[in-house]
């Protein structure tokens, strides 16, 4: 035991203690935070079985809960080589009476009561989270990299603000054809999810979770074909739709990454179909080569154009994500994490899957 152990029980937390936790977010997180409000949805992202994921400091003498460490697990594995997790929130209450460097202990504990292989983050807040894992925990920071693709059909946009139509690329000559998975099932029939070895590791248990048992959003999952017609990658993506018109974000992707290098074509015959604005693209650690091809753009510190991020509410202004990590290889997608939730409570997605 060391001296935290000593003033606070630090320990997993169990679903006895969600109102505790929600309650918390409530008072010293954000008042009416989505996560304060809505049951399921916490249940959803941090409930695993009776265990919550979630590190609690509850004070010894008080027995009340003084700082709170959220996880998101990004696999079902038991393989603590690839066994990694997404810091989520992060916050201790803010009184003189709590034991300085309170939460930088929750977030070491992490550690040794997940024995995650990495803790990721992305997210992350520029100005408090950030430099103290550069500090604490001499973690890489970095800046993701949004790429978006404009509707040349288009004459007024809605969403986005266009100041300037950027300059596409030439066009690759490579033509990849997808496929809707519509369910887990078909995607295992197609794709060997745990065969990636990528940072994180994300398997089927979690693809399943995230994109097909959303309970609010709609996703879509997309299987890249390559040459010899076998799903070499997939593909997430949402549809997001405001001030009548509508969007495509590509949020996650999984598998070769040169099969997106092709999808120009494909890509351009759903943004005439739906009637897009716009598709968009937040990464980090994905090869920008393969983006231009697909005829996608970065929108730079100098780009004039306005591509929103924020839609509950609505704000029509960029917006910066960033993340932390330690390994090399580690990629960010928009759905990493707590990122790609809704912020307002809803009504629940009726039947499967959404379908583009």
């Amino acid at each position: 035991m060391n001296q935290f152990d000593t003033r606070y029980e630090i320990r997993l937390a169990d679903s006895s203690d969600i109102d505790l936790i929600m309650d918390f977010i409530d008072k010293y997180w954000k008042k009416g935070h989505i996560m304060s409000q809505d049951r399921d949805l916490f249940r959803y992202e941090y409930q695993d079985g009776n265990q919550i994921n979630f590190i609690l400091a509850i004070d010894r003498k008080t027995q009340l809960l003084e700082g709170i460490f959220g996880f998101i697990k990004c696999s079902d594995t038991k393989d603590v080589k690839k066994k990694d997790i997404w810091g989520s929130m992060w916050k201790v209450r803010e009184t003189g009476e709590n034991m300085p460097l309170l939460g930088i202990e929750l977030a070491k504990r992490v550690f040794d009561i997940t024995r995650c292989r990495t803790q990721i983050g992305n997210g992350a807040n520029p100005n408090t989270t950030i430099p103290l894992r550069r500090l604490y925990f001499h973690d890489r920071t970095v800046r993701m990299r949004q790429y978006y693709k404009l509707n040349p059909d288009i004459e007024e946009f809605k969403i986005a603000l266009v100041k300037k139509r950027p300059v596409i690329l030439q066009e690759n000559h490579s033509d990849t054809k997808i496929m809707l998975l519509n369910s887990i099932n078909e995607v295992k029939e197609n794709f060997n999810i745990e065969s990636i070895n990528s940072i994180p590791y994300k398997d089927s248990w979690y693809v399943n979770k995230r994109y097909f048992c959303h309970p609010y959003y709609h996703y879509s999952v997309y299987g890249l074909k390559n040459q010899c017609g076998k799903v070499g990658a997939l593909m997430m993506a949402r549809v997001i739709e405001c001030n009548g018109s509508r969007i495509l974000r590509m949020v996650d992707y999984m598998g070769d990454q040169r099969l997106f290098s092709g999808m120009r074509n494909t890509l351009d015959k759903i943004m005439k179909e739906m009637n897009l604005e716009y598709m968009d693209f937040y990464t980090y650690g994905f090869e920008k080569q393969y983006l231009w091809d697909a005829g996608f753009s970065y929108r730079s510190d100098d780009d004039p154009n306005i591509i929103p991020n924020y839609f509950e509410p609505f704000l029509r202004e960029n917006v910066d994500i960033w993340a932390h990590y330690k390994l090399d290889g580690t990629m960010f997608f928009k759905a990493d994490g707590d990122q790609d939730r809704p912020n307002k409570r809803m009504e629940k997605k009726q039947g499967g899957q959404g379908e583009l």
